[in-house]
């Protein structure tokens, strides 16, 4: 992965320098001759990048492969030496830094649109930038030879490597529900210890749709969580029935012609309760989960 970058990066500054530096870069340490300027590219620091919302570990599709890959993410210091010539004074080793950076800069370079290649090239770069460079006052490396480092950072993956093989989705479920839910009767006046409320829950609905690769089946929109909390989200003081137990205090009502039928029974003291009403997840079957909230209604209980 990174040999490839390395690799790369070399044949591309190789092919778009002129002069003295046409076809003279090398991935380090490069060939023994040192009769003329080369320059030496090679990878000097990689650190790995942190896993931010939507970058966790999932396979992602690669330039150059119709499958997904596990790719890793990373940030790499690139070092690229100017090597003099045995010959060369100071002011040519000058000339050919000045070169490598002002290529560098090069809106393609900076973009890495530059590196790609066709086939599966082992990696892909966000982008590139030239962050440093170091200049030995000796025309010859008397304190190491002159370099540009350039930062760069993407993702990773061994060329043509298998592709990370997914479990095929056989269905999907479609459930839809229009907003605003109403509630009747509305406006509510609730006394302490008054007899149960009777309320009518209003709900457009369209059912849940399982998708496959065959023709679209439809069934019943099922079920809605219903429950009473206070302004803390614990419990209220009242308590809702109708339907049937259900997970996290809740009753699960039905709903048929968009309807769903249920009643609150106020306690002997004022309370500020709320009535939450949540979809059901519908792949829970008998086990139904409280899935996504839908509305919240008030439920004042005034003396």
């Amino acid at each position: 992965m990174l040999a490839d970058l390395e690799s790369r990066l070399a044949d591309v500054l190789g092919s778009r320098l002129s002069g003295p530096l046409a076809g003279r870069v090398f991935v380090t340490p490069g060939p023994a001759d040192t009769a003329s300027t080369a320059l030496l590219v090679g990878v000097s620091r990689v650190d790995a990048v942190e896993q931010n919302f939507g970058t966790g570990r999932r396979p992602e599709r690669v330039p150059g492969m119709t499958d997904p890959r596990r790719v890793v993410r990373l940030r790499c210091a690139i070092r690229i030496e100017v090597r003099p010539g045995d010959a060369d004074t100071r002011a040519e080793t000058m000339a050919a830094l000045d070169a490598l950076l002002y290529e560098l800069d090069a809106p393609e370079l900076r973009s890495a649109s530059a590196l790609a290649a066709p086939g599966d090239p082992g990696f892909v770069l966000d982008g590139q930038v030239p962050a440093a460079a170091v200049v030995s006052p000796e025309p010859n490396g008397g304190q190491g030879l002159p370099a540009v480092e350039l930062l760069a950072e993407g993702w990773f993956w061994p060329p043509n490597a298998p592709g990370v093989a997914g479990v095929a989705i056989a269905s999907a479920l479609v459930r839809t529900a229009s907003l605003p839910i109403g509630l009747e009767p509305w406006p509510l006046l609730i006394r302490p210890g008054d007899p149960a409320v009777a309320l009518t829950l209003r709900i457009g609905t369209t059912g849940t749709t399982r998708l496959t690769e065959q023709a679209p089946t439809a069934s019943p929109f099922g079920e809605l969580a219903v429950r009473v909390v206070d302004a803390g989200g614990r419990p209220g003081a009242g308590t809702v029935s109708g339907g049937a137990a259900g997970p996290q205090g809740s009753r699960l009502v039905a709903v048929a012609n968009d309807i769903a039928v249920l009643s609150y029974e106020p306690p002997g003291a004022p309370a500020a309760d709320e009535l939450v009403v949540c979809v059901t997840r519908a792949d829970a079957g008998a086990g139904a989960a409280v899935g996504m909230e839908l509305a919240r209604f008030p439920l004042a209980v005034t003396a």
